[in-house]
């Protein structure tokens, strides 16, 4: 009757799930599992009622004890076939009708459960090692049980040496047959374990075969999702980054001057891009099923947000800067390195450049920026001392003309032909003095007392004009731009006089000439005026023998 029973559901349900003549593959395959069900389950009755059958004529209480212990096994597997059969006539509403709200578990339940794939992993990685560790320590065991019972039947046989009396005999006899059988049992489980631990130390593999395997293995299977993941992450952080720059340029916001809303959507636009990729990540190893490189995935994500609470607030500083609220903005000018550059974007790379270096454009990243501070420059602010080809003094005497100037150095070409470096910074230490522009010449002269009615008034006329000639003669009246010599004072030995001459900045490379026509210059002027020039006068005092 029940087997009726079970073949109408059946029937029901193939009829239930089949709409007209067609058949869904959801309906066909719900048939097929029915049918699994119903063969053993038929058996599982007919089974129960043959042991029944026998129940009633067995003819002790011994085998109607077993008997009923076989039918109480034959009914739960009854039961568990009804359970199989329901579950797949109900489907997965039949599964939801006593679902109830899942147990809360506690956080670190919760952890254990995601540590679970990792902790198996390391479980199978290492069960070898632990199988012989364990092996070794059941050996170690049973072979300190096997000495106390040879120890005890050595006692007993002591014992029974010097007994006579029958029943102390054979109590003894019992005892020693009990040790015995333990000592037995001891040699078998010791011989058994020698065999296990030589048969897993013929499977131990050289470190070298373990490791390749490893590593062969992670690559036939994680290896795979993990190369997919990378080319997931890559694709979506290159996507989102693409979309957002179409997005940037059919955008009216981002036309024109950078705001700072254009500078938010741009870092809103990289937080997306990073996060796309995570997620591309992590759907890659969920889609796969590989659990163990997703828990490790998700542990690396829980690591990098603890980390960053102490992390963060240098970066919250950078996102200032580069929202342009920072300290450093765009288009003003600040000092890296000893050199003076212009801000000309910022971002996570900003880009610095000073115009009158030679390769003067840098990529720094935003965080090198940290703790410095630009304003805004003047119009007329010299970027550099020098512009390349121009000419310099320096602090130290050297005279020459730039022919590379860069943000590590300055190389100057000096009268001859010799090229001297400086490091950047100490070129600009040495305080340059550009020529290129324009400069003066400076020279101081003197003539004796003797000629002092004349030389407040007619000796620096004379001067003036001889020499204003001489220069003009010699490098062009465009060159010359001013010549003066003015009485300065009265010396101890001569009536000095400054000269002053000023020159335009093309004839800087002529400066040696121009210092050598001066002084030229002053002495003809004497010789055609018979003026004397003064020599200094020096004492020599010998020293007296002993002083």
């Amino acid at each position: 009757m029940r087997i009726v029973l079970l073949l109408l559901a059946l029937v029901s349900v193939a009829s239930a799930q089949t709409d007209g003549a067609a058949k869904t593959p959801m309906a066909a395959r719900s048939l097929e599992s029915l049918r699994t069900v119903v063969d053993p389950l038929e058996k599982a009755i007919g089974e129960v009622d043959a042991l029944r059958a026998k129940l009633k004529k067995a003819a002790n209480e011994e085998e109607k004890q077993d008997l009923r212990n076989s039918i109480q096994a034959e009914r739960e597997r009854v039961e568990q076939l009804r359970g199989h059969f329901r579950d797949i006539v109900g489907g997965a509403e039949a599964a939801g009708y006593k679902e109830t709200e899942p147990e809360k578990k506690s956080a670190q339940e919760q952890m254990g459960e995601l540590l679970e794939p990792l902790l198996g992993e390391l479980r199978d990685a290492t069960s070898l090692p632990r199988q012989m560790d364990e092996l070794r320590k059941d050996l170690e065991v049973w072979k300190n049980r096997k000495q106390r019972c040879e120890a005890v039947i050595a006692r007993i046989d002591r014992i029974t040496a010097m007994a006579e009396d029958e029943t102390l005999l054979s109590e003894l006899a019992a005892t020693r047959r009990l040790w015995t059988d333990r000592l037995a049992d001891a040699t078998g489980e010791i011989g058994v374990l020698d065999v296990r631990i030589e048969e897993l130390e013929g499977r131990k593999r050289p470190m070298w075969e373990t490791v390749s395997g490893t590593v062969a293995r992670f690559f036939r299977s994680r290896g795979v999702n993990l190369l997919l993941a990378i080319i997931a992450a890559v694709a979506g952080f290159i996507l989102t980054t693409r979309i957002y720059r179409y997005v940037r340029r059919v955008s009216p916001m981002h036309r024109g001057k950078p705001s700072l809303t254009s500078r938010i959507s741009d870092v809103l636009a990289m937080a997306a891009a990073v996060l796309v990729a995570v997620l591309a990540v992590l759907l890659v190893f969920y889609a796969r099923g590989d659990w163990l490189l997703l828990t490790l995935a998700v542990i690396l994500l829980v690591g990098a947000a603890w980390a960053g609470k102490t992390a963060l607030p240098p970066y919250l500083e950078q996102i200032r800067m580069m929202l342009n609220l920072g300290p450093v903005r765009e288009g003003e000018r600040l000092i890296l390195r000893g050199l003076p550059w212009k801000v000309e974007t910022i971002g996570f790379y900003t880009r610095l450049t000073n115009p009158n270096l030679q390769g003067g454009e840098l990529r720094v990243p935003v965080r090198d920026l940290m703790g410095m501070v630009s304003r805004a420059p003047d119009d007329h602010e010299p970027w550099f001392p020098s512009q390349p080809d121009e000419w310099v003094v320096l602090g130290d005497g050297t005279y020459g003309k730039t022919v590379t100037q860069t943000p590590e150095n300055v190389v100057l070409l000096q009268i001859g032909g010799s090229r001297k470096t400086y490091a950047t910074e100490a070129f600009l230490e040495q305080t340059p003095e550009n020529l290129s522009h324009g400069f003066r010449v400076s020279a101081a002269f003197g003539i004796d007392y003797a000629h002092q009615a004349i030389a407040v008034d007619e000796v620096p006329e004379i001067l003036t004009r001889m020499l204003t000639e001489s220069l003009i003669g010699d490098f062009g009246r465009d060159a010359v731009r001013s010549v003066q010599v003015e009485f300065a004072n009265a010396g101890a030995s001569s009536l000095d006089y400054d000269i002053l001459a000023d020159f335009d900045g093309s004839v800087a490379s002529r400066l040696g000439p121009i210092r050598r026509r001066i002084q030229q210059c002053m002495v003809r002027a004497c010789n055609e005026h018979g003026w004397v020039i003064p020599f200094t006068q020096i004492t020599v005092h010998e020293a007296a023998p002993g002083e």
